[in-house]
């Protein structure tokens, strides 16, 4: 008798289509008993259908004898197997259920694409590339990836395990950690709040950023009463811009639309990666709020430089002239944002974390008490054992 739960751990099914109603979904099954599995819940047309490799069959998928849908099964690979169907969510449930009941783990696309990396891959941060790459948001971003696979990263890890001084590792990785936070910007993108006081041209400059009518434009100041999302770029980076209700501290003990429109812009504060702190450059700069967080970078932009009584002053790494209006200044902002998140200085080659794990354990051997426990954290890194 076949041991159950040896089969569970061994053959594993993922759906591959995105959610929702499609045309067609795909189910991949993996592991040594794909093709048992299959044989039991599949029936080939033909009379003759082989299971090798590059084959694809047609016919139904059964439970209990009764035809589910008419599919096809191709076989990808040794022990892979692609099985199709119509892309009704019903159906594929269907089929996953079935696919449970003869004991296959069901994983996501992620978990199967992770697992496969993993055998093909020379080490983990290879694996960790693969699939990464499949989800970065610049051509930068999967450049950075790729080298920490054979170099960066793996190259690093691997000279820690011949390393004599646990504290000049300890060094290398604060630096690896924080290049890591510029990293992640260019390989995920980056969340850019338009805040400042009401009026002050925040949806102007949105619309202007995203080439598009985002935001509703007006002379009433706090048109704004909700938070505004648009996309964009600013090679290389992906950019979510965020337009928020105008900032007036005076608001917060306001009525409850007031009150409910700050608390949210503060939540916005809160969860970015830059503030571009938008004023009328024709009236006294002031001081910025409180609300803003000493870890978030801020960028102050003067807009209105159009009107004849804009006061001049002079640009600087953190404070921009611009007309959102009239479009002038919108590519020295660009450079200033850039500037700012320290992405025109970024180096590709250097080593860098890109996923989780690799963050927590380079967090670990930062706080490691002697050589040895660095040294097993580092063969954690890239070390498929």
């Amino acid at each position: 008798m076949k041991n159950k739960k040896s089969e569970a751990e061994n053959t594993l099914a993922c759906v591959r289509t995105a959610k929702g109603t499609a045309a067609i979904g795909s189910i991949e099954v993996c592991g040594p008993n794909g093709f048992s599995v299959i044989q039991k819940i599949f029936q080939p047309a033909g009379k003759n259908a082989s299971m090798d490799e590059g084959q694809i069959l047609y016919g139904r998928f059964l439970d209990r004898g009764q035809t589910l849908d008419d599919g096809i099964v191709g076989v990808e690979g040794p022990n892979r197997y692609a099985l199709h169907c119509h892309g009704n969510p019903l159906i594929l449930r269907q089929i996953l259920a079935l696919l449970q009941r003869h004991d296959v783990q069901i994983i996501t696309y992620e978990e199967m694409l992770s697992r496969r990396f993993a055998v093909e891959s020379g080490n983990v941060i290879q694996a960790e590339a693969k699939l990464q790459s499949l989800k970065t948001a610049s051509l930068l971003g999967a450049q950075i990836i790729q080298n920490q696979a054979t170099a960066g990263l793996a190259r690093t890890a691997q000279q820690w395990l011949d390393a004599k001084d646990c504290q000049t590792i300890r060094q290398e990785v604060r630096e690896i950690l924080r290049r890591s936070q510029i990293g992640r910007r260019i390989i995920h993108g980056v969340r850019i709040v338009i805040a400042g006081p009401p009026n002050s041209g925040k949806s102007t400059l949105l619309n202007r950023l995203a080439g598009q009518e985002q935001a509703l434009v007006s002379d009433i100041p706090g048109t704004t009463r909700d938070w505004v999302t648009a996309f964009g770029r600013i090679e290389p980076l992906r950019i979510e811009w965020i337009d928020t209700a105008g900032l007036d501290e005076r608001l917060a003990a306001a009525n409850l639309f007031d009150r409910t429109a700050q608390r949210r812009t503060q939540k916005q504060l809160a969860d970015c990666d830059l503030i571009l702190y938008v004023i009328d450059g024709t009236k006294t700069l002031a001081n910025r709020p409180s609300w803003f967080s000493p870890d978030i970078p801020v960028v102050t932009v003067l807009n209105k430089s159009d009107l004849p009584d804009f006061q001049r002053r002079e640009d600087k790494a953190d404070q921009v002239s611009i007309s959102a209006k009239i479009g002038s200044g919108i590519e020295a902002l660009g450079k200033a944002i850039l500037q700012t998140l320290e992405i025109q200085s970024f180096d590709p080659a250097w080593p860098v974390a890109f996923t989780a794990r690799q963050h927590d354990l380079l967090q670990k051997i930062a706080d490691a008490a002697d050589l040895s426990a660095v040294k097993s954290l580092a063969r954690q890194l890239f070390i498929n054992d």
